[in-house]
């Protein structure tokens, strides 16, 4: 793009994909589409590649923790908002982890401090080299139970920022509408119910499973939905706070 003659042909190929360059209102992700070489293109930039980034650095925020000199573990990494979070805030690496394929932000993949783990379920994993000092996830389709403190034995000092999604810790009739407090249309999760589900979820984390609920808050921005999810900063239970 003429406008911006300093950017490399990499570059501009990393913003397009990353969504970052506008077409009038529209926004282009294809690096093949047609366009008028004197169409003024602008090339817009978030703070991190995704809303989850935002997310996380809220409750980094709030709780005063930093990522700096840190190993990470991001489990459910998807396109990247909780990595490129922690490295821009100094972590020394991040084992960006997903079941997915090729769903990681292009410059995050290019990033020396990021270990790619795609088509990967944390539950298969024993292991991790470099063991990270902590983690943090963003699951979707299913709930933490039952693989919250999995995720914790991975790191060496067994904590970590956990996302919690409401629509995703209760049964498939609750979350399509079939009990009072969903939105039958939405699928969101309203009033008293959305409270019921997250200190259930909570309980049920520390009572059942060795994790323990160190301090949470809602996150600042919805899910994809609209549905209100909570931030959990988690530890083992067996672990020296």
């Amino acid at each position: 793009m003429k406008q911006y003659p300093r950017l490399t042909r990499d570059e501009l190929y990393s913003r397009v994909m990353c969504g970052e360059v506008r077409l009038e209102s529209q926004t282009v992700r294809d690096p093949r589409v047609l366009v008028d070489p004197d169409q003024p293109l602008l090339i817009v930039r978030d703070r991190y590649v995704s809303r989850g980034g935002e997310k996380l650095h809220a409750a980094l925020e709030t709780w005063g923790i930093s990522p700096s000199g840190r190993g990470w573990l991001d489990a459910g990494a998807s396109t990247g908002g909780f990595t490129d979070c922690l490295l821009q805030g100094g972590a020394r690496f991040v084992h960006a982890l997903d079941v997915g394929y090729n769903q990681l932000s292009y410059p995050l993949r290019r990033d020396a401090r990021v270990l790619v783990r795609e088509r990967t379920n944390v539950l298969d994993v024993d292991s991790l080299d470099p063991a990270p000092d902590a983690a943090v996830c963003d699951l979707s389709f299913r709930s933490l139970r039952g693989v919250l403190r999995h995720i914790l034995d991975l790191t060496l000092q067994g904590w970590g920022i956990a996302l919690l999604k409401p629509q995703f810790e209760v049964a498939a009739e609750i979350r399509w509408g079939r009990r009072r407090g969903v939105d039958s249309g939405t699928g969101i999760i309203v009033g008293a119910l959305r409270d019921e589900v997250v200190a259930g979820a909570m309980a049920e984390l520390e009572s059942g499973e060795g994790v323990r609920v160190l301090r949470h808050m809602t996150s600042p921005l919805p899910g994809r939905r609209g549905n209100r999810e909570e931030l959990l900063l988690v530890g083992r239970t067996d672990q020296r706070q």
